[in-house]
C-alpha cells in the first residue's frame, strides 16, 4: 500500500513539473530548434547527411522523423512523444533501483530524476531537459542504456543466445546514435562480461555470435539504407558517424569541448573536485558514524531525542552549508570509488559457505554505477548538474543516496534502528536539496511569457524587457512567411529554429557556419556550397559564441569571415532589427534578400 502511495506521489510530482514547465523548454535560437528542423524534413522525404546535417547518429532523427510523418510536424507533437520516453525512462528508474537497493531508495532516486533532471531549467539557455533535448540521442541514448543495463543482469545470471542478442542489439543502438552512450554500453558490457568470466568461465561460441549479430544490425541496416541515396563508402560513413566523430578534432579540440571536460584549468578544477569529494565522504562517514553510534551506544530512552538530533544536524547542512548547485562536483568521484569497491568485491574469490554467483541485485548495482561512471566521463573534470548534466550527472545522483540509505547501514552492521536513522537522516540532508533547486528553477521557468510561433509549434520565452531575441525571432517568423513563401533560407551562424517556424527549407545540408560545429574541414568548402545553391534569403542572428572562442561572428577565419564576405557581395538588406547581430550582446538580427543578376 506505502509502495502504491509513493508511486502516486512520483506521479503527482512529474504532472507538477510537466505543468509549470509546459511549453517554456526549449531555447528560442539553437540546437532543439535544429531537432525539429531535421525531423520536418526527413519526414518528406530529404536525407540524412545528404540534405540536412546532424553531428551524431541517424536513429534518433529517423524516429522524430516517423514521429512527424505519422502525426505531423509540431513542437508539441516531438514534446508529447518525449515526455512518454520520459515516462518510460523513471519507470526503468524505479525498477532497476528497486532491485538494486530496495523501495524507499528507488522511490527517492526516482523522486530526485523527476525534480532535478527532468525539466529543470537552471542556465540561461532551454534546451537541457527530457521535453525539449539540445540532442534527441541523449533522451533516446539513456533509455536504450537503462534496458541494455536490465538485459545485461539477466545475461550475466543466465546466459542465452536470445539474450545475447538482445543486449548486442542494444549495445548495436548506441553506435548509431551518441559517444557517451557508446563509451557507457561498452563499459556495462565489459562488465557483464568480466562478471561471466569470473563465475562462469568464458562464454560460448553460439551466444557470442548472437551478440555480434545484434551490435551489427542497426549500422548495418542504415548503411544499407542510405546506399540508395549515396556511394557506398559515404553510406557506410553515414551510418558510423556516431562514432567516428570520436576521432573529428574540429569537434574535440574546440575552446567548447576543452572547457566541458575540465581541461581549460585542469589544476584548479581538480583541486575543486577533490575538495567537494573530501567533504561528501566526510558527510557519509559522519552519517555512519552517528548512525553506529545510536544503534550500539545509546539506550531506548535516548534514542528518539539522539536521532532528532543527528537528523536537525543533516537538515542544517542541507539547508544552510551545501551549495547545491555545483553538488555535481562530488559525483563522479564518488561514483568511481563505489565502482572500484564493488568491482574488487563482486570479483574476489568467495568465501566459503557463499553461493558461487552474485545476486541480482549485487549485479545491478555494479552495472548501474558502471553507466553512471561512464556517463561522466565527459565531464569527469568539470562534472555538474546543471548543462549536459541533466543526462550525464543524473544517474550518478541517484546513487550516491541510494547507498547512503541501504548499503551504509548493513557496512556498520545496524539494525533496523540504524536503517531507519540513515535512510531519514539522507532524506533530511538531500530534501532541502531537491527544495533549493526547483526553486531557482521555478523563477526561470515562470519569467518565460513572451509566446513564439503558433498553434502546435507554440512555446514561451523570456519577455523582451529581459532578452528581446524571442520577441526578434518572432517577428523575423512572420516577416519570412510574407515573403518567402516556398523558397529557401539559411540562418547565420546558427538557427534553424527560424527555417522550422517558417517551414522554410535550408539549401545547405549544414546547421552551423562556424568552427567547431561546422560539418566541413573549412570555410571554403561552406562557401563553395553557398555558390552550388545559394539560399534567396539569409537571416544574421545574434548568437553567443564565446564559448567558441568567437566574439564577433564574420572577425577570423574559421568564425564566419569567408562566409561573410561571400554573403556581402551577393545579398542586400531587407530588414533590420534590435541591435548588431553580429555582436551577440546587442541582440539582432538582419534579413537578406539574394541580387537578382
Amino acid at each position: 500500500m506505502l509502495e502504491i502511495a509513493g508511486a502516486v506521489a512520483l506521479a503527482s510530482a512529474a504532472a507538477f513539473f510537466i505543468g509549470t514547465s509546459w511549453r517554456r523548454w526549449p531555447d528560442p535560437l539553437i540546437d532543439f530548434g535544429q531537432q525539429l528542423y531535421n525531423a520536418w524534413q526527413l519526414s518528406i522525404g530529404a536525407v540524412l547527411y545528404r540534405d540536412v546535417g546532424c553531428l551524431y547518429g541517424p536513429l534518433s532523427q529517423y524516429f522524430n522523423a516517423a514521429i512527424f510523418y505519422v502525426f505531423g510536424p509540431g513542437l508539441i507533437v516531438i514534446a508529447i512523444a518525449n515526455l512518454i520516453i520520459f515516462a518510460a525512462i523513471s519507470t526503468l528508474i524505479y525498477l532497476l533501483f528497486r532491485r538494486a537497493w530496495g523501495v524507499l531508495p528507488a522511490w527517492f532516486s526516482t523522486l530526485i530524476f523527476v525534480s532535478v533532471f527532468g525539466f529543470s531549467h537552471f542556465v540561461d539557455l532551454g534546451n537541457y531537459n527530457y521535453a525539449a533535448p539540445y540532442a534527441h540521442e541523449t533522451t533516446h541514448g539513456m533509455l536504450i542504456c537503462l534496458l541494455l543495463c536490465l538485459a545485461l543482469a539477466e545475461w550475466a545470471r543466465m546466459p542465452t543466445g536470445a539474450r545475447g542478442f538482445i543486449a548486442g542489439l542494444l549495445f548495436g543502438a548506441t553506435l548509431v546514435m551518441k559517444p557517451e552512450f557508446i563509451l557507457a554500453a561498452l563499459a556495462m558490457t565489459a562488465l557483464a562480461a568480466l562478471i561471466h568470466c569470473k563465475y562462469r568461465g568464458l562464454p560460448r561460441l553460439y551466444p557470442v555470435c548472437y551478440w555480434l549479430v545484434g551490435v551489427a544490425l542497426p549500422t548495418a541496416l542504415f548503411a544499407f539504407y542510405f546506399i540508395w541515396f549515396m556511394p557506398w563508402s559515404r553510406a557506410i560513413w553515414s551510418a558510423g558517424k556516431a562514432w567516428l566523430n570520436v576521432f573529428n578534432p574540429a569537434f574535440n579540440s574546440s575552446p567548447l569541448a576543452i572547457r566541458l571536460i575540465g581541461f581549460d584549468q585542469p589544476g584548479s578544477r581538480f583541486v575543486a573536485e577533490a575538495v567537494a569529494i573530501l567533504f561528501a565522504c566526510l558527510i557519509i562517514f559522519g552519517l555512519g558514524v552517528v548512525t553506529r553510534l545510536a544503534d550500539h551506544n545509546l539506550s531506548r530512552r535516548l534514542l528518539l531525542p539522539g536521532g532528532a538530533a543527528v537528523i536537525a544536524l543533516f537538515t542544517w547542512l542541507g539547508c544552510c552549508v551545501i551549495n547545491w548547485i555545483e553538488v555535481g562536483r562530488c559525483l563522479f568521484g564518488l561514483a568511481l570509488i563505489y565502482l572500484i569497491v564493488s568491482t574488487v568485491c563482486l570479483l574476489r574469490k568467495p568465501k566459503s559457505g557463499q553461493t558461487d554467483a552474485p545476486s541480482r541485485s549485487d549485479i545491478l548495482r555494479l552495472l548501474i554505477v558502471g553507466l553512471g561512471v561512464a556517463l561522466m566521463a565527459r565531464m569527469f573534470l568539470n562534472p555538474r548538474i546543471y548543462h549536459y548534466g541533466y543526462y550525464q550527472a543524473a544517474l550518478a545522483a541517484m546513487i550516491v543516496p541510494a547507498v547512503m540509505i541501504t548499503e551504509l547501514p548493513a557496512w556498520i552492521g545496524g539494525s533496523s534502528r540504524a536503517r531507519t536513522l540513515a535512510a531519514a537522516a539522507t532524506l533530511a540532508l538531500i530534501l532541502p536539496g531537491i527544495a533549493k533547486l526547483t526553486a531557482r528553477s521555478q523563477y526561470r521557468l515562470q519569467s518565460k511569457t513572451l509566446a513564439v510561433g503558433v498553434g502546435r509549434d507554440r512555446f514561451y520565452c523570456l519577455p523582451t524587457r529581459i532578452d528581446p531575441l524571442g520577441e526578434i525571432i518572432g517577428t523575423l517568423t512572420d516577416t519570412l512567411r510574407d515573403k518567402a513563401r516556398d523558397e529557401t533560407l539559411t540562418v547565420l551562424p546558427e538557427g534553424e529554429f527560424i527555417n522550422y517556424l517558417a517551414r522554410l527549407r535550408n539549401p545547405l545540408p549544414h546547421p552551423c557556419f562556424y568552427l567547431g560545429a561546422m560539418e566541413t574541414s573549412s570555410e571554403t568548402e561552406l562557401v563553395a556550397n553557398f555558390q552550388r545553391t545559394p539560399p534567396n534569403w539569409i537571416v544574421i542572428v545574434s548568437r553567443d559564441l564565446i564559448g567558441w572562442g568567437i566574439e564577433r561572428y564574420g572577425e577570423k577565419p574559421g568564425g564566419g569571415q569567408e562566409v561573410m564576405r561571400w554573403v556581402e557581395q551577393n545579398y542586400k538588406q531587407v530588414v533590420s532589427l534590435g541591435g548588431d547581430p553580429l555582436d551577440y550582446r546587442e541582440r539582432g538580427a538582419i534579413l537578406l534578400r539574394k541580387y537578382s543578376r
